[in-house]
C-alpha cells in the first residue's frame, strides 16, 4: 500500500537486517511505558486525602492542555482537507483546460527508425497506408508528440541582427498532417509541407514565437525570414500556428519552430487520429496493419491521456497522498474528539442524571457538550485555514497555469470536521442518555 502511495519501490521485509525487527518493538515498548508512567506519577503525587474528597485539581488544571492538544489536531485535519481539495482542483484543471490541441482519441506509437531519406519516404507511405484504414481520421509522422520530452532547442535571429541574442525555441520536427492529427489552430499561413516538390527551408512558429521575435501581429511574420546559429541556411516563415501545451503547465508556453521532417530525416513517432466508436477494433486494426507493414517491430502504443498522466505523474501521486494523509488526520483529530468527550461525560454524569430527572431533554444535553467543541473549531479552523492558504499559495506558485483558490475547501473543510465531530459527540451522549438516570445518580 505505501509502495503505491509514494511511487516508490520499497524492499520486502526480509530484505531488512534482522536488527530491524527490534526498531518497532522498542518503540511500542518505549511509548507504552511512558503512557503508563504519566498517569501512575500523576495519581501517586496526589494527597489522599484529597483525592478522597474529590478535589482532584490536577485533572481540572489539564482541562485546557488537553482541549489545545485536540484544537492542534483538529488544525492539522482542516490544513490537510484544505490541502487535498485544492491538490484536487488542480489536477483536475490540467486535464480540464485547454491545451491547445485536440488530445481526444490520439494514439501514438514509436516506430523504427532509418534516419535518411530513403528511411523518410518510406514511413510516409506506411503513413499513408495507415491513414487509408478506415477507422482512422488522420496520421501524422514525427520526431516530438506533446508529452513534454523535446528533442532540443534552435535559436532564431532576424537577419543582420547579432546571432548571442538570438531567441531560444523549442524544435518541432513533423510532417504536414501534424497539425490536422492533434487539431492545432493555424493563425496565419499555411504549415509545412512534406509531399512532392519540397522547400525545405519554410518553416512554421507559434505566437509566442512571433511575440519574441518582436513581430506585432501573425500576418507581419509571414514571409520574413530568420536564420539559425551556425546554419547557413536562410529560413522563411510561411505560417503562424496557435500557442498549444507541449510540456507540463509549470512552464509558460515557449515559442516554437516546427521544422520539415525532410529537413533533418529523423522522426521517432507515429500519431493516429481515431474515430470514435469501437476503439478495441481500431487498435486491433493498427496493429494488424503495423504487422504486415514494420514486420519485426511490435507496437506498444500510448493514448494521449496516458501520455498525459506520465507527464503529471507527481501531481497524481500527490493527491493520492493528500486523500490518504486526510483519511490519517480525520482519524487522529476524532480519536482526540472521542477521549475527551468520554472523559467529560465520565466526569458530568451525576450532572446529566439530574437534568434528565429535571426533565432536561437529549438536545439540551447534547448542547451542553457540543458548545465545548464549537469554539475549539472556529479557533483551530481560523488558524488552520491562514496556514492552509499560505501553504497551498506556495505551492500554486510552482506552476504558470493554475486555479484560484476559493473560499470554497476551506468552508468544506471546517464543515466536514464539524459535522463528524458534532455526529461523534451525539452518539455517545445519546447512548449515555439512553442509560438509566437514578442508577447514574447512585454511581459514586
Amino acid at each position: 500500500i505505501f509502495e503505491q502511495l509514494v511511487g516508490k519501490n520499497i524492499p520486502a521485509l526480509s530484505a531488512f537486517p534482522l536488527q530491524f525487527i527490534f526498531i518497532p518493538i522498542v518503540i511500542v515498548l518505549v511509548v507504552g511505558l511512558l503512557a503508563g508512567l504519566y498517569p501512575a506519577f500523576m495519581l501517586s503525587s496526589l494527597k489522599s486525602v484529597d483525592s478522597l474528597k474529590g478535589k482532584l485539581k490536577t485533572v481540572k488544571s489539564s482541562v485546557f492542555l488537553r482541549k489545545s492538544l485536540v484544537g492542534f489536531q483538529f488544525g492539522i485535519a482542516i490544513i490537510v482537507l484544505i490541502a487535498a481539495a485544492i491538490v484536487t482542483q488542480q489536477v483536475a484543471y490540467f486535464f480540464s483546460k485547454s491545451l491547445g490541441y485536440n488530445k481526444e482519441y490520439i494514439v501514438s506509437a514509436q516506430v523504427p527508425r532509418d534516419w535518411s531519406s530513403v528511411g523518410v519516404q518510406k514511413m510516409e507511405i506506411v503513413r499513408n497506408e495507415f491513414a487509408a484504414l478506415p477507422q482512422i481520421s488522420d496520421v501524422s509522422l514525427s520526431y516530438e508528440i506533446p508529452n513534454g520530452n523535446n528533442g532540443g532547442q534552435a535559436g532564431v535571429y532576424k537577419p543582420g541582427s547579432d546571432s548571442t541574442r538570438a531567441i531560444p525555441m523549442q524544435a518541432l520536427v513533423s510532417d504536414e498532417h501534424y497539425l490536422s492529427t492533434y487539431q492545432i489552430s493555424l493563425k496565419a499561413g499555411s504549415f509545412i509541407k512534406s509531399s512532392g516538390a519540397v522547400d525545405s527551408s519554410k518553416i512554421v512558429l507559434n505566437e509566442k514565437a512571433v511575440l519574441a521575435m518582436g513581430w506585432k501581429n501573425n500576418e507581419e511574420a509571414i514571409n520574413q525570414q530568420v536564420r539559425i546559429p551556425g546554419d547557413n541556411t536562410l529560413y522563411t516563415i510561411q505560417g503562424v500556428t496557435g500557442d498549444f501545451h507541449f510540456g507540463s503547465m509549470q512552464e509558460q508556453i515557449p515559442p516554437i519552430i516546427f521544422f520539415n521532417i525532410k529537413r533533418v530525416n529523423s522522426y521517432r513517432f507515429l500519431s493516429f487520429k481515431i474515430k470514435p466508436g469501437n476503439i478495441n477494433s481500431t487498435i486491433e486494426a493498427i496493429q494488424k496493419k503495423w504487422a504486415a507493414l514494420l514486420p519485426g517491430s511490435s507496437f506498444e502504443y500510448n493514448f494521449m491521456d496516458d501520455t498525459l498522466k506520465k507527464l503529471y505523474v507527481n501531481e497524481i501521486q500527490l493527491k493520492k497522498a493528500a486523500y490518504t494523509a486526510t483519511f490519517l488526520s480525520l482519524i487522529i483529530a476524532l480519536l482526540g474528539v472521542l477521549g475527551l468527550v468520554s472523559l467529560s461525560i465520565h466526569k458530568r454524569i451525576k450532572e446529566i442524571g439530574v437534568r434528565k430527572v429535571l426533565g432536561a431533554s437529549l438536545m439540551n444535553i447534547m448542547l451542553l457538550f457540543v458548545k465545548e467543541f464549537v469554539v475549539i473549531i472556529l479557533m483551530a479552523g481560523a488558524v488552520a485555514c491562514l496556514a492552509g492558504w499560505y501553504i497551498m499559495r506556495g505551492w500554486l506558485n510552482n506552476y504558470s497555469y493554475r486555479i484560484s483558490i476559493t473560499s470554497q475547501p476551506f468552508i468544506i473543510a471546517i464543515s466536514l470536521i464539524g459535522f463528524i465531530t458534532l455526529l461523534l459527540i451525539g452518539l455517545q451522549v445519546y447512548k449515555m442518555a439512553k442509560d438509566n438516570a437514578v442508577k447514574n445518580l447512585r454511581t459514586e
